[in-house]
């Protein structure tokens, strides 16, 4: 469908990822790397071999989980890349985006949600400004004008679902979707699970030696 300039969608595609991610990963690598080296000088090149697999697919398990994991706001759809599979759903497809627990993309069918990109909390709460609450999407506020803690805009999930129903509002409103048939796909990670399937049982080989 045809294109149009948005107020929410400036410059897409636009990543959204958990800050914690790259973080969390990082520090799983340098410790397998420091103890696997230790071990090396330690007990030699056999024991990294036997007993460094569950070191490895520690630092692996963290970053396909946890800095892999990311949402993709485009201009005709919405990517989710989750651990073992990823989801694309495009805007005629959609009926809801939900914050509880993680952003999720509801649709007549299913529900799908971005496991890294979690709700926001009481921090967000405790940070929120009155000019948080203004001139949100219609889809935003519940009863009595309401606005749940995790749709704050100054949370993770709040931002990327402001994003995502102030630029599906204005799609709605200018007419844009109708004729659109609604789609949504979902891709297994064929790669990144066998080689977890893999490094999971060398893990546990290494341990039971």
């Amino acid at each position: 469908y045809e294109t149009m300039k948005s107020q929410y969608l400036q410059n897409p595609p636009v990543v959204f990822r958990a800050k914690s991610g790259p973080w969390y990963t990082g520090f799983a690598v340098l410790v397998a790397v420091s103890v696997l080296v230790a071990l090396a000088f330690s007990s030699g090149l056999s024991a990294v071999v036997t007993r460094g697999w569950s070191l490895i697919f520690l630092a692996y398990a963290i970053w396909y989980t946890l800095g892999r994991s990311h949402l993709v706001v485009g201009e005709e759809d919405i990517t989710v890349v989750n651990p073992f599979f990823t989801h694309t759903v495009n805007y005629a497809a959609l009926i809801d985006v939900s914050t509880r627990y993680n952003l999720t993309l509801v649709t007549a069918q299913k529900r799908y949600q971005a496991f890294g990109i979690p709700a926001g909390g009481m921090d967000a709460s405790r940070r929120a400004r009155p000019a948080d609450l203004e001139r949100l999407p219609s889809i935003t506020y519940g009863e009595g004008g309401a606005v749940r803690t995790s749709d704050l805009p100054n949370s993770l999930a709040g931002s990327v679902a402001l994003m995502i129903r102030g630029y599906w509002q204005e799609q709605v409103e200018a007419n844009a979707l109708a004729g659109v048939p609604a789609v949504c796909r979902s891709k297994a990670d064929l790669a990144g699970s066998v080689l977890f399937a893999v490094l999971l049982v060398l893990a546990v080989i290494g341990l039971m030696m």
